[in-house]
């Protein structure tokens, strides 16, 4: 199995880059400070003291801050508490359905797009992946497999369905790294040499088998979830060559 990942730095080390104080810098740190662990599901949101911590004004902190409760990654409590969001079994299970369906119809419209240089692109990662395994580095992980899926999803021509993606990966991401893949190390590369040899194949009740395999299994979902949702998937697809309409 991976190794559990090192303990997150502590809030204390956050910065935004000097001479840098917009909000989408504030944004972006405190984003990724959320993704990481750095603030821990639940952590309380101090305007003051983390405008302080950071070295900035109110003003763009507040402007990140509404940013991130779009993202659904900061929850509004009351008029005055604000905390990271803390995702419930509930919300990891519609979480999966999503991701499978939009990674479904997306990596079907992919397939007969996909060019050497994205194949080429695609097995970097793969590789990339394999070795930040083998270091038990989750966090290298969860990062690689984002951009995966993310370049496997970019050639299906399906714009929205990419901003549904992004959308929902955000918090995908964040339960990952939550609790690590659950896949033994060589496994975790392989399954995406797995799902990617489907999506070259073009067939697309293997695509659909092969990404509600990987989702379910990779995010750590119960078998029998996955066997419901493996019998209803292909039902939901959009037909070859849909996005060109």
């Amino acid at each position: 199995m991976v190794k559990p990942a090192e303990p997150a730095p502590s809030v204390a080390t956050l910065r935004v880059p000097q001479k840098v104080v917009l909000s989408e810098s504030t944004y972006d740190v405190l984003r990724a400070a959320i993704l990481d662990g750095t603030l821990p599901p639940g952590t309380r949101v101090v305007e003051e003291a983390l405008a302080r911590q950071l070295g900035v004004s109110r003003a763009p902190l507040r402007e990140a801050i509404w940013l991130l409760k779009r993202d659904g990654l900061l929850v509004e409590e009351s008029a005055r508490t604000t905390r990271v969001v803390q995702l419930t079994e509930d919300d990891v299970r519609e979480l999966h359905m999503i991701r499978t369906l939009l990674e479904t119809l997306a990596y079907q419209q992919a397939s007969p797009r996909l060019r050497p240089s994205d194949v080429a692109g695609l097995e970097d990662l793969i590789d990339q992946m394999h070795e930040a395994s083998v270091a038990g580095d989750i966090r290298r992980i969860a990062d690689l497999d984002y951009r995966f899926h993310r370049a496997l999803c970019q050639p299906c021509g399906l714009p929205r369905i990419l901003k549904a993606w992004d959308e929902q990966h955000v918090l995908f991401r964040m339960w990952l790294n939550m609790v690590g893949p659950t896949l033994g190390v060589q496994d975790i590369a392989e399954s995406h040499r797995i799902l990617l040899d489907a999506v070259r194949g073009g067939d697309a009740t293997t695509i659909s088998e092969q990404v509600i395999h990987h989702v379910y299994l990779v995010g750590g979902v119960m078998a029998d979830q996955r066997s419901r949702w493996a019998a209803a998937q292909p039902r939901l697809c959009l037909p070859q060559g849909a996005a060109g309409h």
